[in-house]
This record gives structure tokens, sequence and C-alpha cells, in this order.
């Protein structure tokens, strides 16, 4: 008794590592007891068909994101570990861990559905569920003792013969078809069904079975195979030698030095060098297994004991391999999907070309159309630059024709009609002294109308004066508008203080003429709308400017509705700014007084230009 716990320990020990590792759950929040599922997996976890069983049973299972379900894995590596003493041990583990604890089981591949049909006391009375197992499996299933609580997912042999036929069709030519197998029960089971779908076509084809062999003579003779034969692949877990392998790795090993096309019934194996055809997805019958624990846990249990798993096949083909071995793609059936196909560069990337292609094609049309877009408006511009210098000069022309005839009119108030009202105010003095001696009456009334052809004249001159300053000719600027705010206080009874920080002799002529004018209208309208209690003119020469500045504390106004009443005073002083190339800009507001702000710059060679561009010079 002690040597035989000597001899279990280290087993149990070395079965403990990795089930320790394998096993984990997928807990719902608390609260939701939920169904307790255990998934035992005939592989380690890292073999393909167990990654992708699992895979496909998580895409099942996350339709439902409420799911209420308690969900835990233990991959047991039956063909690995295949000792008595190994089993037995690993049946007191999992009895020990899940004992009481399990409401479904389920059990993936051949070598677990053995394991269970063999240990069938290990979850007594607990409905189980199995899956990746042959059809011709399903006798041994139905006279065992789960079968009252068995329900499977089988791989179908329709699946088989349609590979096989597909086989048949893509080399009619075959002759000899080669299996290769090992020999642990679970090769052995699938490496039966296979013989069984062949068994059909015995008078046409020489099967050869080449599983008691060891895995290096499997290759050699693999190697020097008859051009009308293929190789058909089921599992290779455990060699004749007794050695374990990944059949994945077998595959591939096997594909690298066979001299005929290698066919498989599982396409997790495609892109391992297999033709492909009919096969069954492993994946598919995960999510398969994943909708029966759903329809489980709503107690729709399986009517049927076997599910024979139809829609778990797919129809897949490597490209690769077909052009290795010169199958036609042609003769491939409608609907197949062909991986690995090396496409050329158009195929590849035509979406691409196609899109880039239209990308250039617009932007090309794009490009014309702002072409023809800028060249429209560049002549439009032109035009608009061109109508701009010729209103520029008709409003010069029109400013300096009418500063002509304003100092015409100047000239015609002051030499003729002032010089006249002051030779009858003159003759009216005279005959107020002769009627002195006819009676009061009549030198009084002479008197007075004396007095009103002098105050008439004083008009005249002050209108003269307007009309054309002789004085800013004369004097300058600056003394020109301290004369003009002078008469503006005399004559308004407001102050108009008057600062310039400028020197009148470097001001052009040009620019003088118009500073003077906005002023002139600019007191014009403030004695006209403002009534304003104060005035401020400050006039500042910075560099290359001259800048103006005219504010009132008055009534101020709506600059909005200003712009929609017809009126020459703000749209004359604005044309004779912009004439000279400056800025004009005007701040009010109701209540707020106005502040009118002119800046002209002082370009000799332009306001030269501007002179000799004036009619009559």
């Amino acid at each position: 008794m002690l040597a035989l716990c000597r001899c279990i320990l280290p087993v149990l020990v070395l079965l403990l590592l990795p089930l320790a590792g394998n096993s984990y759950s997928l807990q719902q929040p608390a609260g939701k007891p939920g169904m307790r599922v255990l998934v035992l997996d005939s592989n380690a976890r890292d073999f393909p068909a167990s990654l992708l069983v699992e895979q496909g049973l998580h895409e099942a299972l996350a339709a439902e994101p409420n799911l209420a379900l308690q969900l835990s894995f233990e991959y047991l590596s039956l063909t690995r570990f295949r000792g008595k003493a190994q089993r037995d041990a690993l049946v007191s583990l999992l009895r020990q861990r899940y004992s009481g604890q399990v409401d479904f089981v389920i059990g993936v591949g051949v070598a677990a559905a053995l394991f269970l049909m063999e240990y069938d006391s290990l979850f007594p009375g607990t409905p189980v569920l199995l899956n990746g197992i042959p059809e011709t499996l399903g006798e041994r299933l139905r006279h065992s003792a789960l079968r009252d609580r068995l329900s499977c997912i089988v791989e179908p042999n329709s699946t088989l013969h349609a590979l096989r036929d597909s086989i048949l069709r893509l080399r009619p030519g075959t002759r000899q078809v080669y299996l290769v197998s090992g020999i642990s029960e679970s090769d052995r089971v699938r490496a039966g069904a296979i013989r069984q779908a062949f068994a059909s076509l015995a008078d046409r084809l020489q099967f050869i079975d080449l599983s008691g062999l060891p895995l290096g003579d499997i290759l050699d003779r693999c190697a020097t195979l008859p051009p009308d034969s293929v190789v058909f692949f089921s599992t290779l877990f455990v060699d004749a030698k007794g050695r374990s392998f990944v059949p994945k790795a077998v595959l591939q090993a096997l594909s690298a030095s066979a001299s005929a096309p290698v066919f498989a019934q599982y396409d997790q194996y495609l892109g391992s060098g297999i033709v492909g055809g009919p096969m069954f997805s492993m994946r598919q019958a995960g999510r398969k297994m994943g909708r029966v624990v759903l329809d489980c846990l709503q107690g729709r249990f399986p009517e049927q004991s076997f599910l024979i798993g139809a829609d778990t096949s797919s129809i897949q083909y490597d490209a690769r391999q077909l052009r290795r071995h010169g199958i036609d793609m042609r003769l491939l059936p409608a609907g197949a999907t062909v991986l690995f196909q090396e496409i050329s560069v158009w195929d590849q990337y035509r979406h691409y070309f196609i899109g880039v292609g239209l990308l250039l094609v617009l932007q090309s049309a794009l490009i014309v159309g702002l072409v023809g877009t800028l060249r429209q408006r560049q002549r439009a511009q032109a035009a608009l630059y061109a109508n701009q210098q010729e209103l520029e000069r008709l409003a010069g022309r029109l400013i300096s024709s009418q500063e002509e005839e304003l100092s015409r009119l100047s000239r015609e108030f002051h030499d003729d009609y002032a010089q006249r009202l002051a030779a009858m105010a003159i003759e009216t003095g005279a005959l107020e002294l002769q009627c002195q001696d006819i009676g009061p009456a009549l030198p009084g009334r002479i008197g007075h109308i004396k007095n009103r052809l002098i105050n008439l004249s004083d008009d005249v001159h002050a209108l003269s004066r307007e009309l054309h300053p002789r004085i800013l000719k004369d004097l300058g600027l600056s003394r020109a508008l301290h004369s003009l705010c002078r008469h503006f206080s005399d004559r308004e009874s407001c102050p108009a203080i008057c600062r310039i920080d400028a020197d009148s002799d470097d001001i052009p002529e040009d620019i003088a003429l118009c500073v003077y004018r906005v002023v002139q209208e600019g007191l014009r309208n403030i004695a006209k709308h403002a009534h304003a209690q104060r005035v401020d003119i400050d006039i500042r020469h910075t560099t290359g400017r001259l800048s103006v500045s005219i504010a009132d504390d008055g009534a101020g106004f709506d600059p909005h509705r200003v712009r929609h009443i017809p009126g020459i005073g703000l749209a004359s002083m604005r044309e004779r700014v912009q004439y000279v190339r400056g800025t004009f800009t005007i701040q009010t507001a109701p209540g707020q007084g106005t502040v009118i702000r002119v800046t002209v710059p002082l370009s000799e060679e332009y306001h030269h230009e501007k002179s000799a561009d004036r009619p009559g010079r």
C-alpha cells in the first residue's frame, strides 16, 4: 500500500500543476446564482482546437450579456496522461473539486467523451453534453450509462462524404489514399470514421493505413508517394512509439515532406499544409455548444440526444496548396472560400487605386474650377480696380471743379458784391448826414438801412471766406483752422478748441484743403444738429501720417439710421478723405456725442501725382 502511494503521489502532483493553471470561472454578479457549467476539454488549453472551441462558446454566450452562469474549464490533456493511475488521480481530483458543485457538464473531443463514459459516476445525475465527436461513436454512446442524461453535437458523416467527393472532383485520377493517424483511442475513433467513409469506394480506391508506423517512418513514406495518390490526415496525438504530439505540428511536417496533396477534416488545419474542402469547424461547434447551453438555461433541453452538427461545417481551400499541386480553381464548388490567395497588386489595392484616381480626378476638376474662378475673380478685381481708379479720378475732377467754382464765386462775392454793398453803405451814410436837417425820423430810417447793408456786406465777406479760404493759401492750415474755430465760437457761442501738433508748411496743399473742408463741414454739422457745449479739434503729425480728430459732446446720432437718410455732408467728407487715400471713421451714439477721425498718408510722390492730375494744372 505504501509503495502504491509513493507511485501515485508524483502523478497527483503532475496533474495538479496544469489543472490549477487551466481552471477558471466566469462568475456573474452577486445575487444571481445561475447554472454551474463545467467544460472538460480533451486537450491542453494551448491546442488550436481547444482555443477555437472556447472562442466560439464565448461568442455564443455573449449574446446574453446578463447571463446568470458560472462557467468553469478543465483542460485534461488526456492523450498525454493515459495511464490508469493518472486517470484515477484525475478522477479523484475532479470529484474533490466539483462534487455537488456542477449542474451541467460539457465534454469536448473524443477523449473527453470516452473519459466520461468510463467514469460515468463522476457526476451522477448531471446532464452531459458532448461536442466534437464523430457520428460513428454514436452507437457506443447510445448503449452507455450516460444515455439517459446525454446530448451530443456530432461531426456528421455527411461532411466526411462531402470531403471525399471533393477529393475525387479535384483529383479525378486518384487511385490511392494514404491515411495518417495515431494510435491513441481518440485517434482510432476518428480514423475509424474515415475508413467507413471510404469503404464504399473500395473498388475504385486503394486505402492504405499508415497508423501503425512511427512518425518518422510516416514522413519518409509520404515523401515518395506515386502521383495518383493523396494523403488524408486525421489526428495524431500518439504515434506507434507512444510519443505524444500536437496534431497541427505533425500536419505541418507532413505537408512539407509529402509529395502528394494532403487533406484533413478540420478547418483549424487550413493554412498548415492541407488543400481544404468541406470541413468540420471547431469554432462553429463551440458556438452551437453555446446556443445549447443558453437553451438549457431557459429550460429548453434538446429533444434529441444526438444533434447532427450540419451547421458546423464550412467549405474552404488554401490557394497555395491548390497552386502547389496544380489543382484548377475552376473545379471548386460554388460558394467555396479560397484563402491565402497571392493576388496581384491591382487586385490587392484596386479599391485604393480607384479611390486615389477618383480623388485625383475630383481634385483636378476642383483645381480647374478654382483656376477658372480665380481668373474670373482677378478679371473682376481688375475691372473693379479700374472702376475705382476712374471713380477716384472723377471724384478728384469733381472736387477740383467744385473748388474752382467756389473760388470763382468767392472772388465774385469779394470783389463785386461785397464792394458794391460797401459802396451802397457809404452812400447811405452820406445820405444820412444830408438828411439830418429835414427831420429826426428820416435819418433814423436811413441809418437802419445803412446798418443792414453793413451787416450784409460782412455776411458776404464771411461767405466768400467759406467758399474759398484764401487764408489757407496765404497763412497755412494752422492759422486757417484757428480762424475757422474762432469764427465758429463767436457765431455759435460754443467754444471750439483747436490743437495742432503739426507743421502746416510740411502738409501738401491737397491734404491741407481736405483737412480744412472736413473740419469746416464737421463744424457746420455740429452747429446744425449737435447742440454741443464744447468742440475739440486735434491734429497730429505722426510718421508719414496726419491724424485729425473732431469731437463734440452733443446729441450724437445712430450711425446705422443715418446711412439710410439722404445727405451730402458726411458723404462729401468721406469722398474728400478717400480721394487723398485716407481713412474716415465716425464713433457716435445717441446722447453720447460724436467723434470723427481722419487719417491721411503724407506721401509726397503720391500727392504730387494727385496735384498733377487736377484739371487746369
